[in-house]
């Protein structure tokens, strides 16, 4: 039962808090709009008063975790210690949230994909989001350790690279192998590590700058067999 003259903000965010406890326990399909009218101890008139279905109130507690993924990402990565070492520090906060949570997590991998076109915008907006935070931290690791060779990384490069963690992810979740979450976080953190960092030194730009360059005394790996030369 609702209390008059609470603020109807405050309905909405025990609606969303219900919402996450109720789907914590019986999945986002389980879920009934009854049980998190219960759960937020307001009547069913408060809840359609707030969202018009279950749905958009799922994509409320989708929104406001994606916030709180961020920004634990952001505050997770201090530039500290080691650069590789500060990247993980990322995907051990990910994980670490996604793992807490498996029932929510199933729903925000797997079941959100199968709703509405107002939920692909909303999963494409966060993943956007997503994308900017990787290249602000991917520059400001580049700021902070400029004696590591290094290259930006683009708005298109990182959507790939978080595809294929996402893809790795989705397996996990699929098959419900919760335990395996954690093993995720050495093979995100060696894939963005090898894009960021696979970049030719100067040193073998020049050497292959020399190896192509006539009377250089370097044999062109390319360059036709003389005979008699043999390789």
């Amino acid at each position: 039962m609702t209390t008059q003259g609470q603020p109807t903000s405050d309905y909405r965010q025990r609606l969303i808090d219900a919402l996450a406890v109720v789907v914590a326990r019986d999945g986002y399909g389980g879920a009934k709009i009854q049980d998190v009218v219960r759960e937020a101890k307001v009547s069913l008139r408060t809840f359609y008063a707030e969202f018009p279905n279950k749905e958009e109130c799922f994509l409320a507690l989708y929104e406001q975790v994606t916030t709180f993924l961020l920004e634990r990402l952001r505050r997770s990565i201090t530039f500290e210690g080691p650069w590789r070492e500060e990247m993980e520090k990322g995907f051990v906060a990910h994980f670490e949230i996604l793992q807490s949570v498996p029932r929510v997590t199933y729903a925000m991998v797997v079941e959100l994909a199968t709703l509405s076109d107002n939920a692909r915008r909303i999963r494409q907006s966060a993943t956007d989001r997503l994308v900017d935070v990787i290249c602000e931290q991917v520059e400001e690791g580049r700021r902070r350790y400029p004696e590591i060779p290094s290259r930006a990384v683009s708005p298109m490069m990182a959507r790939a690279l978080m595809g294929g963690v996402f893809e790795m992810t989705v397996d996990v979740v699929i098959r419900e192998e919760w335990h395996r979450l954690p093993e995720l976080i050495e093979v995100s953190t060696d894939l963005m590590w090898s894009v960021v960092t696979n970049v030719e030194s100067p040193a073998g730009l020049d050497a292959r700058a020399t190896a192509n360059t006539p009377n250089s005394g370097v044999i062109d790996p390319e360059a036709p067999v003389e005979a008699g030369v043999r390789r």
